[in-house]
């Protein structure tokens, strides 16, 4: 499985992070062409891309990430990226928690929080001056690591934050973590992340803090469909974007996506795209 993305910043990155309660500034680089990296995404994310420019694959298609520009991506993602030609690739990382974010937000004002939902997870953000203002300074207590950095760090998330919410993305990011303080939200982030396990429903319930019946009626009103049949449909998309983008053998990315049987993914994968996993 591949690692966590904070996992792999600490792991590589440690001399150019600051972190405490939930939350993490990164300077990220990488100076190889067509270096390519796979993470699951364990915290929201703001990256502001520094230089070059990256390409993500993600479950909604490629997008192309440049200098100047910058992007949001939720908790429960999993995200494949090619660094393309050129020069190095830098960019600065905001990891934080859903309670972090759920905190602030919650010491908002109703209006200051409205929009319509947001649930897939990614969205571009335009890099103000005011915003670009905001990452420069985190970006310096990546370097000199100051003290009190703790506190720091909250300030200038808030900071990030209340900026976000004055830009033309505002009701996008409002709506996002408006639904998360709130009982939907967290099984659809719940859901996100735990999709391959190999567990029954009766464990996915339990696991999330709910009975089954409340876990399915929960489940049917976020989805509108039954929580297997989600199941399945989602691990089909992973498996076949695995397969497409990640040049993963399929039985590789059959194992990876939770399921046991060559034929029996094999047998789905067809009801589902149209064509065997080997013709893709």
């Amino acid at each position: 499985m591949p690692a966590t993305a904070t996992d792999y910043i600490k792991a590589n990155f440690k001399e150019s992070i600051v972190s405490a309660n939930g939350i993490m500034f990164a300077r990220y680089f990488s100076v190889s062409d067509h270096y390519r990296s796979e993470a699951f995404i364990n915290q929201n994310l703001i990256n502001v891309v520094l230089k070059g420019e990256k390409q993500l694959h993600t479950k909604n298609g490629d997008i192309i990430v440049r200098a100047g520009e910058a992007f949001f991506l939720a908790k429960g993602e999993y995200v494949m990226s090619d660094k393309l030609e050129g020069d190095e690739y830098a960019c600065l990382l905001i990891f934080f928690d859903d309670r972090v974010a759920g905190d602030m937000f919650a010491a908002m004002a109703p209006s200051e929080t409205t929009g319509a939902a947001k649930n897939d997870g990614f969205f571009r953000v335009e890099l103000t001056p005011c915003l670009k203002a905001a990452t420069d300074s985190m970006l310096l207590l990546t370097e000199q690591k100051p003290k009190f950095t703790d506190e720091l760090l909250l300030l200038k998330l808030k900071e990030l934050m209340l900026l976000l919410l004055g830009s033309a993305q505002g009701s996008e990011f409002a709506s996002y973590f408006k639904a998360s303080m709130c009982g939907k939200a967290n099984l659809r982030l719940f859901m996100n992340e735990h999709f391959t396990q190999s567990w029954n429903l009766e464990e996915f319930a339990k696991r999330s803090g709910r009975s089954l019946s409340a876990f399915k009626s929960e489940f049917a009103k976020i989805y509108q469909t039954a929580p297997m049949k989600w199941l399945w449909q989602k691990r089909l998309e992973k498996a076949k974007f695995l397969i497409e983008k990640g040049g993963l053998d399929i039985g590789e990315a059959a194992y990876r996506c939770g399921f046991k049987s060559h034929s029996h993914f094999t047998r789905m994968f067809k009801q589902s795209f149209g064509n065997p996993p080997s013709q893709h």
